[in-house]
């Protein structure tokens, strides 16, 4: 089965699966894969936090709730051994008032990691920063993830 993401979303799939989400920018794709249950699941975070906010209609797309609700829902199919990988958080953007507040690509970078550390899932790989957009692709019959960047190749993680 293939399944795609879009912004604000999650998804979580058993092998033989791929997870798909296009048009990372300063968006922060998060998988979190369990090697042992051959499971995963990405997430595609648009903000960092949700705090930020009075009110929103879309949780998920908020790194500090999309990211535990992934990481609950794998627990809940008995993932226990999760490794997370994420790639994006580019500055698409430079402005001449240019503030490191302003930066949304970072500042998702940074909550994430925040966000998988006091979960406990190590995080083995990235693919963050610069100034290009990513698609990100979990195969869940391996752990692969491929990273197709605009003008710079594929790679995995």
């Amino acid at each position: 089965m293939d399944y795609l993401v879009g912004i604000g979303e999650y998804r979580i799939a058993d092998a033989p699966s791929t997870v798909t989400t296009r048009g990372l920018g300063s968006c922060v794709g998060v998988i979190i894969y369990d090697c042992s249950r051959r499971a995963g699941g990405l997430a595609h975070v648009m903000l960092p936090n949700s705090k930020d906010f009075s009110t929103f209609t879309n949780p998920y797309k908020f790194a500090d709730l999309a990211v535990p609700a992934l990481h609950r829902e794998l627990c809940l199919k008995g993932c226990r051994y999760m490794q997370a990988k994420i790639a994006g958080g580019a500055k698409m953007f430079t402005f001449s008032s240019d503030r490191s507040g302003f930066d949304i690509g970072m500042r998702n970078i940074e909550q994430v990691r925040r966000v998988l550390s006091e979960l406990g899932v190590p995080l083995v790989a990235s693919d963050v920063g610069g100034s290009w957009g990513r698609t990100v692709i979990l195969n869940t019959e391996t752990g692969i993830t491929q990273v197709r960047t605009v003008g710079r190749g594929e790679s995995e993680l």
